[in-house]
């Protein structure tokens, strides 16, 4: 084995270990795998490294620094960092690196940006007009997106529901989130009917497929995957709304702000997110110029006053 296929041997060792005991996402592989073989290329282009252990502080600081001439976003950027930050500790636990030549690389700074929503008329003229086709995908489809809009979940979480999480006499969900930690989760009349619904058709469309676990299939009986969740999110989200932004992430923004416009509290939001945080679910405080408007003329003492 020449020392370059030991340092992507290595590569893949970590990943192996992110599954098998960490049990990381598909999804967060794809990113620890890219981001750890952008900075091999790297490091092996600009310095002919053929060993993780030849690496130190400043090389890991140049990588960062030409991703940013490569114009990848501060989002981005910290990302790969955080992937090679987690597989040099691995290394280190292994002793198969005596010192972390990232562990005092900073982060790069960015700015905060309001969360991308669809404002509650959008919301509300897709699950009155849209035309969802008369079958079990249309009634899928809109099931998808009532439970992504009525109960703010992650896709993933989304995803990996089973029918027995869905709890319709109690009107509630059984959610495992991130790190595996359960919560529950409430829902409304209109989310009710339709989960029920669906329910009868996905039992009566797969009468004779054998069994599978999640509750949303696709048309040959599989689990319905996150490449065609959001596919469907953007076409049907496009009828009523010009975000440029249209994933299910934004219908889990668009719950919260929908939730916080109408009186919600904060800390109930946070347990309906699964946020470990309240400062997390703090980024839904935004309002529009309109809105300050309005409350600035209902609350200043001093609104009505002239010379």
């Amino acid at each position: 084995m020449s020392q370059i296929d030991e340092m992507l041997q290595w590569m893949n060792d970590f990943l192996h270990y992110m599954q098998a005991q960490r049990g990381c996402s598909p999804r967060t592989l794809i990113t620890y795998e890219i981001a750890l073989s952008d900075a091999c290329r790297f490091l092996s282009a600009f310095y002919s490294f053929t060993s993780w252990r030849e690496v130190k502080t400043e090389h890991v600081r140049h990588w960062v620094g030409n991703m940013a001439e490569r114009k990848y976003s501060a989002n981005t950027i910290n990302k790969s960092l955080s992937a090679l930050r987690s597989f040099f500790k691995y290394l280190l636990r292994e002793e198969r690196i005596e010192v972390d030549p990232a562990r005092l690389v900073k982060s790069m700074k960015k700015g905060k940006r309001l969360p991308t929503f669809v404002k509650e008329s959008e919301m509300n003229r897709l699950f009155e007009y849209y035309p969802f086709s008369d079958d079990y995908v249309g009634c899928r489809d809109r099931t998808l997106l009532l439970l992504l809009y009525h109960t703010g979940l992650r896709a993933s979480e989304l995803l990996a529901l089973c029918p027995c999480d869905v709890d319709l006499q109690k009107k509630q969900l059984r959610i495992t989130g991130k790190g595996n930690k359960q919560r529950m989760v409430p829902f409304g009349e209109e989310l009710s009917e339709a989960l029920a619904i669906y329910l009868e058709e996905r039992s009566l469309y797969f009468s004779d497929t054998p069994h599978v676990p999640q509750l949303f299939l696709n048309l040959q009986g599989r689990a319905y995957t996150y490449a065609s969740l959001r596919k469907m999110v953007h076409q049907t989200l496009s009828a009523v709304t010009t975000q440029t932004k249209k994933t299910p992430h934004v219908l889990r923004h668009s719950f919260a702000t929908a939730m916080l416009a109408n009186g919600a509290r904060l800390e109930a939001i946070q347990q309906l997110l699964g946020h470990e945080s309240v400062a997390t679910t703090a980024i839904y405080t935004h309002t529009t110029l309109a809105e300050l408007k309005q409350q600035y003329a209902q609350a200043h003492p001093r609104r009505d006053q002239s010379r």
